[in-house]
């Protein structure tokens, strides 16, 4: 019985903590080269797109020169991920009062799913998950784990908030608050002024 309890208790440990392979979760203003690149053209991933609600089938390029991103780096499996995603939406929303927020906007909202490390859905698979985490925004897929490799994503939920030239200016690992994510692309777009 002791056995059991352990196990369980294991079990929501993991799930608390989101789906880890390195460390725990942290807030951070991104200082230093946490991306390991020095020219957008040559560093930026490109990223599939799936036709899926806000989201339309294609390619877009991480970084994206011009523009803000807030990356939410997520495996569809991990159940802190899925939680992550209503914040997410809701710091969509709330970036939406001030800027212009879409692929073509000021500041691009993109989930991305890591399919390397785990087992690949089909487009129509994940188009219909999307839809079911209620998901209106880009949803992309890290087919190869290029883009995880690049801004060494090593657990998920990782969100990132990226300048045009691909340089990390906030971060969190293991999910935050719609807040936090909204704080982050601020000192993004503020330091991209300056």
């Amino acid at each position: 019985m002791k056995r059991r309890a352990f196990i369980a208790s294991t079990a929501v440990l993991a799930a608390g903590s989101g789906c880890l392979e390195g460390g725990l979760g942290s807030n951070s203003d991104g200082d230093g080269d946490e991306n390991g690149s020095d020219e957008n053209d040559e560093s930026a991933v490109e990223l599939a797109t799936v036709d899926a609600p806000g989201s339309e089938e294609g390619t877009i390029r991480v970084p994206s020169e011009g523009q803000i991103q807030l990356v939410n780096c997520i495996r569809i499996t991990c159940p802190t991920s899925r939680a992550m995603l209503s914040r997410v939406g809701e710091a969509r929303d709330e970036l939406a009062t001030a800027h212009e927020v879409g692929p073509d906007g000021d500041v691009h909202v993109v989930t991305v799913v890591d399919e390397y490390s785990g087992s690949a859905s089909s487009p129509s698979e994940l188009s219909d998950w999307w839809a079911e985490q209620d998901g209106d925004w880009t949803l992309a897929v890290d087919e190869d784990g290029a883009l995880f490799d690049t801004y060494a994503v090593t657990g998920t939920p990782t969100t990132l908030a990226l300048d045009g030239a691909g340089e990390v200016h906030w971060r969190d690992e293991g999910g935050t608050t719609a807040s936090n994510l909204v704080n982050g692309v601020e000192a993004a777009l503020e330091a991209s002024d300056s």
